[in-house]
């Protein structure tokens, strides 16, 4: 059966602005209202954009009423936990950034992102776990997110020829790829370190140009507007 997400991956008509890491209720509403197409709540506690169960379950309704979706960003997720969550707060999409077994995931009813250190070893990553993930977040392979550095575009570009996938790592509305200089039929864009005044703390005017930027990258591999 094919999931909600894979559906609107496939009628989006534009690439996705995701912007990652919201902690604050005010920069949630800025992102909302800049046209973000997901956001990013993190679940992982050494992260300084960490959010409590209760806060997710208590900003995802307010996703929805934008007409967004809200996805959950954990590191080594257990895969109970996390369905307990997500149906508590209604969030759309979990993207796993740690050590999961991509077997323990092949069920899943919500739409389910990969992230991928863009390295050694990431072509094999990425067939791991097709099938199973929607789509690939290609990031820096320096830590599990928000390192802010940017990655191996030759890398990107191949493996997004592959799978679709969500490039991050160091983006911004000025970020070489939105200056024409990339051509890869990324799905979408995902932003959070380069978006702050300071850690877990979002720019709104950054994130707006952030936001325009992505909704104007050339992606002839789409032809509908997102559900």
């Amino acid at each position: 059966m094919t999931r909600p997400l894979e559906l609107a991956i496939a009628r989006a008509n534009r690439p996705w602005a995701k912007v990652c890491g919201l902690s604050r209720q005010a920069d949630l509403y800025q992102a909302l209202e800049a046209g973000a197409d997901l956001v990013g709540f993190v679940s992982y506690e050494p992260s300084p954009r960490h959010m409590s169960d209760a806060q997710i379950i208590a900003l995802c309704g307010v996703v929805h009423d934008a007409g967004a979706r809200a996805a959950l960003v954990t590191v080594n997720g257990e895969r109970l936990a996390t369905d307990r969550l997500v149906f508590a707060a209604g969030l759309d999409v979990v993207q796993l950034c740690g050590d999961e077994n991509p077997g323990d995931w092949k069920d899943t009813t919500y739409g389910l992102l990969r992230r991928i250190g863009v390295g050694e070893g990431c072509f094999g990553e990425l067939h791991a776990w097709r099938g199973i993930a929607d789509a690939f977040v290609l990031d820096h392979p320096a830590s599990v997110g928000g390192s802010g550095q940017e990655v191996d575009m030759t890398l990107a570009e191949d493996l997004a020829l592959v799978a679709p996938c969500i490039l991050a790592g160091g983006l911004d509305a000025q970020a070489a790829v939105f200056g024409g200089e990339v051509s890869a039929p990324f799905i979408g864009f995902d932003a959070s370190s380069r978006l702050e005044s300071r850690p877990g703390a979002k720019d709104a005017s950054a994130v707006a140009r952030f936001i325009e930027a992505a909704h104007l990258y050339p992606n002839a591999s789409t032809s509908e507007s997102p559900a």
